[in-house]
């Protein structure tokens, strides 16, 4: 099934119930504006959009015409060192690398430039003709005078994305999509591997495993919590795990450690499009944490949280108080609630040392990691249960 709000049935769907899942495998303003240009289709022609980029989408789902073959001139172009400087320099023009060949025909959600590449040991290229890529290649964002608009992103999320990453080895804690960071020419770029792409290691094949975001999931536009009806919210998301989760409880106490972990963190841009949920024969589950940004290092970016946490808006009044009220509200005890925050909580801090060695051994260091430390150590206090 495309999504848990569209299983397989005789009937066909009435279109508005189809346009938001399909409107979700495309990207966001300015990109779509720019892809559909390209196309010479509206930006709001959904179906057009997608025959003209569709071969390449998130989870499982690929849009092909009909006379089309899955297979027929699937390939990867290569990327030589000189060559794809070029490519990230060309995304604010050509989103998602579509001026590399007019066989690129991928698309993705979001609003940030990234390009869709297959990696194969040392080498990066791009897949062309429907072709499964494998990571996401985002480089930083530059301003006119070539200085990063958010200094050391990259370095930040690969660091958020390990800090995660180590907490489930620790305490089962918050699984997250692997990372690293590249230097291309002085411009630096986080690379994330894909968790809905399973490779096997004999062959090398590339498995598509399905995957939707929770606007498509809730059947909403809007990503952040606003007063408005048709807005989301994390009852909404707990709900929605209760009813087609194939746990439901571990996958609730699954959501709140990761709530946690990215309120500690300081990623006031958790909202309903950066949560989503895997579909697979053994069932219905929540994905690895993704897009895990601190944006409080940066003084200039909103305090807001995208989705409100216990009525609470704001990550600076942010308390342990509110986390509890949010986990209650999804029907959890406040007890077993408290345990499982201290305990993710307790593996983040422990987390911290560790992957700030890594960064320094493997040469991706940025003294932004100082703050971003000081925030940590101190939400990770106001949001642990006494």
């Amino acid at each position: 099934m495309l999504s848990v709000r569209l299983p397989v049935r005789q009937e066909p769907y009435p279109t508005v119930a189809t346009d938001i899942f399909l409107a979700g495998l495309l990207p966001e303003d300015p990109i779509r504006t720019s892809l559909a240009n390209s196309a010479r289709v509206a930006p709001g022609d959904i179906y057009g959009m997608l025959r003209a980029y569709g071969r390449e989408c998130a989870g499982a789902t690929q849009v092909l015409d009909s006379s089309d073959s899955q297979l027929s001139g699937q390939d990867v172009l290569w990327r030589t060192p000189d060559e794809l400087p070029i490519d990230l320099a060309e995304l604010p023009t050509a989103p998602l690398g579509t001026s590399i060949d007019r066989r690129v025909r991928v698309s993705l959600g979001g609003v940030q430039g990234k390009l869709l590449v297959v990696k194969d040991g040392d080498r990066i290229g791009v897949p062309i003709d429907g072709r499964p890529s494998t990571h996401i290649l985002k480089p930083a964002r530059l301003k006119e005078d070539g200085s990063e608009l958010w200094p050391g992103i990259a370095q930040l999320e690969t660091f958020a994305l390990k800090l995660l990453n180590h907490t489930q080895l620790i305490a089962n804690g918050v699984e997250a999509a692997e990372a690293e960071v590249l230097d291309i020419q002085g411009r630096k770029a986080i690379l994330v591997r894909r968790y809905d792409r399973e490779v096997a290691p004999d062959t090398g094949v590339v498995r598509r495993i399905h995957q939707e975001d929770f606007c498509q999931v809730l059947g909403i536009t809007a990503k952040y919590q606003q007063v408005a009806h048709g807005s989301p919210n994390l009852v909404q998301v707990a709900e929605a795990l209760k009813t087609h989760a194939s746990k439901p409880l571990p996958e609730i106490i699954k959501l709140l450690k990761m709530l946690a972990c990215n309120m500690a963190i300081g990623n006031c841009d958790m909202h309903a499009r950066n949560i989503s949920l895997l579909l697979q024969r053994n069932g219905v589950s929540l994905a690895p944490a993704y897009d895990v940004v601190p944006t409080a290092v940066w003084p200039d970016l909103d305090r807001e949280l995208s989705l409100r946490i216990g009525g609470e808006a704001f990550l600076d009044d942010l308390t342990a108080d509110h986390l509890l009220a949010e986990a209650m509200s999804w029907g959890l005890r406040s007890a077993a609630a408290s345990r499982q925050v201290r305990i993710v909580l307790d593996a983040l801090a422990s987390a911290i040392p560790l992957v700030t060695h890594q960064a320094q051994d493997e040469g991706w260091w940025h003294p932004l990691f100082n703050e971003a430390t000081k925030g940590l150590h101190r939400r990770i206090e106001m949001l642990t249960p006494a």
